[in-house]
């Protein structure tokens, strides 16, 4: 896995590689999160709630703020559990088990720094993507038995302080997504009441306060609580990423991975040795070469030629200009405040616009005269009436699939045709007609059927789109988009097609092995992308 050298990229291909780590991961692994971070989420509504309408004694803030303290070191210790897995699952090795008193005792410590530290990194500014990226490695490092406490603070410091400006771009990006979210989830949680009375004529609690729920301090509160749950699975998934391509800068944990599930056979090792070969030859050849008239040759082509001209240093005036970190900071900042002040405007004048609609008339705590308008009750009949129309139509179509499939079938499928699709037939149904032609001893034409027979396997797998107008090197490029993670099974395809367009287009004889070579690289590719868990195991 090598990291771009531009922040920006390296930054969007993290904020990408997370999305894809938290697709491949388990739900059991999401409930390590949620298990510790839901309790701690409800205690500070409950809380905030008690703060803001019943001020509560110092004795019962006393209390409630220890209680919200073994909640914060309980969530660390879940979040710390969590970022261990996904680390384990992106270096493709077991997990590390530590002792649940130094795992209490590490994450009781960081937890009741960081409130504080975020909010002198906070208002200072400048700190605070090494900070957030601090904590988050120093969770990823907490189940590391071969770390002590010192040495996990140390190691998270180090990895914080690399490439400050990737760390800059991933907050700017992860803070816009968490307020998207928050908008998000408030809009609904406003919306739901009035539309569940709209639509069932239940009046609730929630329905009848109109404005007032709204403007509660607990809604607020709940709308960024649930967004944070929402979210904060992925920032640390995507401070996993990061850690792990900056530890491989280190130790080289990628290669590991990666030959961790990778098989050597005997042809892979000799064509090794050839690379190898090849590459001592060419520095025999490049060691005599005199360095003199290269430096020459070297000089020459520099001043003749244009094309290299981006290594040369930038223009000294370029030097006077700010840093473009405090720039990009200073367009982030005036963007969000930008966005964050019209979203809040058009979120206020939405709820206001429909709070304003469906003021209740009657009086406090009575029944609504009418639970249903009828323009509302003929809006539903249409909409039920059009779904039955709509299953209806699906019914029959189903009725007549077989119909269509038979005709379809009964149409002959020449192999010897150039515009033939593998999508005419099913994969059975192909192997057929290749059996067929090694009964007969065409080979060539047994070969094209068993090619068509796995391009209808991926087709029917949507690892690849079939369509008359693409080429082979289009479905190589298809495979290679959708199984990025699948290397083995992406090089027994390519093997496959220049077997293939050596044998049809080409001049090359095809024998009974080549066509069983063919064969047995369609069964273990099938096998590997049919199986992901047992690949990445």
């Amino acid at each position: 896995m090598r990291e771009p050298r531009d922040s920006g990229s390296a930054a969007l291909s993290a904020l990408e590689d997370a999305v894809h780590l938290l697709r491949r991961t388990p739900l059991s692994t999401l409930l390590l999160h949620w298990v510790g971070s839901a309790p701690f989420t409800l205690g500070v509504l409950l809380f905030w709630n008690d703060i803001t309408q019943y001020r509560p004694s110092n004795a019962a803030c006393v209390a409630d703020s220890l209680a919200l303290a073994a909640l914060l070191a309980w969530m660390n210790c879940w979040r710390a559990a969590f970022a261990g897995r996904l680390r384990a699952q992106l270096g493709g090795g077991a997990e590390s088990s530590v002792g649940v008193w130094r795992m209490a005792g590490c994450q009781s410590l960081l937890g009741a720094s960081k409130p504080i530290v975020l909010l002198l990194a906070l208002l200072i500014v400048f700190p605070l993507a090494q900070t957030v990226a601090f904590y988050r490695y120093a969770s990823v490092l907490a189940c590391r038995a071969d770390l002590s406490f010192r040495q996990v603070i140390a190691r998270a410091s180090k990895l914080a302080g690399i490439e400050r400006a990737q760390s800059w771009v991933v907050l700017a990006a992860i803070a816009f997504l968490q307020s998207i979210v928050t908008l998000n989830v408030a809009t609904a949680i406003g919306i739901l009441p009035q539309l569940v009375r709209m639509l069932t004529g239940y009046e609730s609690v929630f329905s009848r306060g109109g404005m007032s729920y709204v403007e509660n301090p607990l809604f607020a509160m709940t709308a960024v609580a649930v967004g944070w749950m929402a979210v904060d699975p992925y920032i640390q998934a995507v401070y996993c990423v990061m850690y792990f391509r900056r530890e491989s800068l280190r130790s080289g944990e990628d290669l590991r991975a990666a030959l961790r599930g990778l098989r050597l056979a005997a042809p892979a090792a000799a064509a090794l040795l050839c690379v190898f070969a090849g590459f001592s030859r060419a520095a025999r050849a490049a060691d005599a070469v005199a360095p003199e008239p290269l430096r020459q040759s070297i000089q020459q082509t520099l001043q003749e030629g244009h094309e290299y001209d981006w290594r040369l240093p930038a223009e000294t005036a370029a030097q006077g200009k700010p840093s473009w970190i405090v720039s990009m900071v200073d367009r982030a900042f005036h963007g969000l405040a930008w966005a964050m002040q019209h979203a809040g405007n058009a979120l206020t004048n939405l709820l206001r616009w429909i709070f304003g609609k469906l003021t209740i008339k009657d009086a406090p705590g009575a029944a609504p005269a009418q639970a249903l308008s009828w323009g509302i009750c003929l809006a539903t009949a249409v909409i039920l009436a059009l779904a039955g129309l709509l299953v209806v139509r699906i019914l029959r179509a189903r009725r007549k699939k077989p119909r269509v499939a038979a005709v379809a079938m009964a149409v002959p499928v020449r192999l010897e045709d150039e515009h033939v699709t593998a999508d005419r037939l099913p994969e059975d149904q192909w192997i057929e007609m290749a059996e067929s032609c090694l009964r007969e001893r065409n080979y060539r034409l047994a070969l094209r059927a068993f090619y068509l027979a796995n391009l209808a396997w991926l087709g029917r797998s949507e690892w690849i789109a079939i369509h008359a107008g693409k080429t082979n090197r289009e479905y190589e490029g298809d495979l290679r988009r959708r199984a990025r993670e699948f290397a083995e099974a992406r090089g027994l395809f390519s093997q496959n097609i220049a077997s293939f367009e050596r044998a049809w287009y080409g001049l090359h004889e095809v024998a009974a092995d080549d066509v069983e070579m063919f064969r047995e690289r369609n069964g273990r590719m099938k096998t590997l992308l049919a199986q992901p868990e047992a690949v990445a195991a």
